[in-house]
């Protein structure tokens, strides 16, 4: 067991906590939790989840998570950044006179052609020309058949029902995206109106306090994004058009806002706890 595991492991029984007390409280699984107290970081989800999983059991306990933090930063493994991938330095332009000089030879042959092509049309032209006086000219017109009373009724019924479905299209283009809370589950939404043919936009903010934020679709079967997002920082993600679900789960709820395409998700003000994952239902 590892020192800090042992000071937190102790703080726990002196305030007469069990394992699944802490896990009820902290809403972290409770292997987690004894994971920490064995000093077994590597058994959790990633390293950017042991700082964030400390800190929580220790405010849970009664002691200053950030000085315990700060007295044992070696034992606690680090988030190690993302890699910046190098954009290789772009070639000089040429310039317009290079590049004219350069296709001189094509310039030609395609002013040829083009020379060549006026020429044939001119020739076919005159000779249309020349046929058209030949062909004798008559001054009767053929009048078409006029409507019978059926024809126009179905016309206008066609047309009616073309403007029926026009109009249809236009308002179901019109309706808002609309984010609604479950009233089954406390972190369960669903959002009407999503239509898949257009672009969705996840936003996420941090607004008091540093929160990691992982975002999966499809019941966490695909991963989207996962990091640590600072306090006045935010983190935009285009989803994909064709998922049913999306989940976040953030390690500091009560420090971030979740919107899609600018509509806010209503999360509850009463929630208990600093891990949540909010499960969004995708209707059309």
């Amino acid at each position: 067991m590892s020192e800090i595991g042992e000071k937190l492991r102790s703080a726990r029984i002196e305030r007469g906590y069990t394992i699944d007390d802490l896990q009820k409280k902290t809403k972290i699984q409770k292997r987690y939790l004894a994971a920490i107290e064995e000093g077994k970081f590597d058994q959790l989800p990633g390293d950017f989840y042991v700082r964030a999983f400390v800190k929580q059991y220790a405010d849970s306990v009664g002691l200053d998570s950030t000085a315990l933090l700060e007295e044992y930063s070696n034992e606690i493994p680090r988030v190690q950044p993302e890699e910046v991938p190098v954009t290789p330095p772009k070639p000089k332009k040429e310039t317009l006179w290079n590049n004219t000089r350069n296709h001189l030879p094509q310039i030609g042959i395609l002013a040829a052609a083009i020379i060549i092509v006026c020429l044939v049309g001119f020739v076919m032209v005159r000779a249309h020309q020349q046929n058209s006086q030949q062909i004798p000219r008559t001054t009767q017109v053929k009048q078409a058949p006029a409507k019978t009373d059926k024809a126009k009724k179905k016309a206008q019924t066609k047309a009616k029902s073309q403007t029926s479905s026009k109009k249809k299209n236009a308002a179901a283009v019109q309706k808002k995206l609309s984010l609604k809370a479950d009233s089954t589950q406390s972190d369960k939404f669903i959002a009407h109106n999503w239509q898949s043919v257009n672009n969705h936009v996840l936003k996420l903010n941090a607004t008091t306090a540093n929160a990691w934020i992982t975002v999966s679709t499809n019941n966490q079967s695909q991963a989207l994004w996962q990091g640590v997002i600072n306090a006045q920082s935010s983190q935009s993600i285009d989803l994909p058009n064709d998922i049913n679900e999306v989940q976040i789960k953030t390690g500091n709820a009560p420090a971030t806002q979740v919107y899609i395409n600018d509509e806010q998700l209503p999360v509850s003000e009463h929630q208990t706890g600093t891990v949540h994952t909010y499960t969004l239902t995708i209707k059309e």
